[in-house]
């Protein structure tokens, strides 16, 4: 059965992944970069740096489970977004040990974007046909999109709004690291949220479907200042988050006439928002699977099974 390999290496996360011809996952293996303690994020010298550390062995490691030879194809993202001028250095350390591959194994090679693959991960599993709006919440991201078919296996994405200055991620992992939480912070944070006693509130902030997190940042630091718990103070954040999101999911069902909508990222994961957002949308609502939610190279792989598998 020919095989298909995706690569990611994306801020915090060095992932590889083998999807078949049928979009079963067959590997799906990814290493966190490593952030010192009460650090808020990492350099991207130092983040390419770690790729380069962390491939030999994770490729070393699939070897010893997969058949290389039965690799038919190869995918890799290269940038961020599908846009003109997107680019971060981190992506070049995966294009680099993709071409090598490539050459290695005589095989083709599609790029693509690190959020192409964020989207590929939630629809192939549930076999979710565009048109459809995606929101992607993220430590780099909280963008609402409209995604078309584009012809071949690329998606015509269209971005309707972003945040107009933090986004969600970072609201997270700023509180997540002041609360004294390993960076990124989300699970934990998470985690924390679940044994919350108090309702706190922090109020949301969209205009026209932009939000805003730099308010709600300040106003959960002076909650911390002042002494609320920990747990509560994580739940508030994350309330904060869901209500940003269902007024933004508003606008883009308002705008557009869509009511299908996937959520997508490692915010997207999180288990009140999830529960929030089902309760009070109405529409279709999907979400990413929660080990597909967070960065991976799964979604890159069924994007070089969709082009390469008519190919080859």
């Amino acid at each position: 059965m020919k095989l298909y390999l995706g690569i990611d290496t994306s801020n915090y996360t060095t992932s590889l992944a083998i999807v078949n011809e049928k979009d079963e996952i067959i590997y799906d293996r990814r290493k966190m970069l490593t952030v010192e303690s009460g650090k808020r994020g990492l350099r991207q010298s130092e983040a390419f740096f770690q790729h380069n550390n962390n491939f030999p062995l994770m490729f070393s490691s699939l070897k010893g489970e997969i058949d290389i030879k039965q690799i038919s194809g190869i995918a890799v993202s290269t940038k961020p977004r599908n846009i003109e001028n997107s680019y971060m250095p981190v992506f070049k350390a995966g294009s680099n040990y993709a071409q090598v591959l490539r050459d290695v194994l005589n095989v083709p090679l599609i790029e693509c974007s690190h959020q192409e693959g964020h989207i590929y991960a939630g629809m192939v599993p549930l076999n979710l046909q565009p048109p459809f709006l995606a929101l992607h919440l993220s430590g780099g991201t909280t963008d609402l999109l409209l995604v078309k078919e584009g012809g071949s296996y690329r998606l015509n994405i269209e971005l309707l709004t972003s945040s107009s200055d933090l986004h969600c991620g970072q609201f997270v992992d700023r509180i997540g690291v002041l609360l004294g939480l390993t960076f990124p912070a989300g699970k934990e944070l998470d985690n924390l949220a679940q044994k919350a006693e108090k309702v706190l509130t922090i109020p949301s902030s969209v205009k026209d479907g932009v939000p805003s997190f730099s308010g709600p940042l300040t106003l959960a630091q002076k909650l911390v200042q002042r002494g609320e718990k920990r747990e509560d103070v994580a739940l508030a954040v994350f309330k904060c988050i869901g209500k940003t999101v269902e007024k933004i999911l508003g606008f883009g069902m308002d705008n557009t006439g869509l009511k299908k909508v996937l959520l997508i990222g490692g915010v997207a994961s999180n288990s009140y928002i999830r529960k929030y957002i089902k309760e009070k949308v109405r529409g279709e609502v999907y979400f990413a699977h929660p080990q597909l939610s967070p960065d991976n190279a799964v979604g890159v792989a069924f994007m070089g099974k969709k082009e390469l598998s008519r190919n080859i």
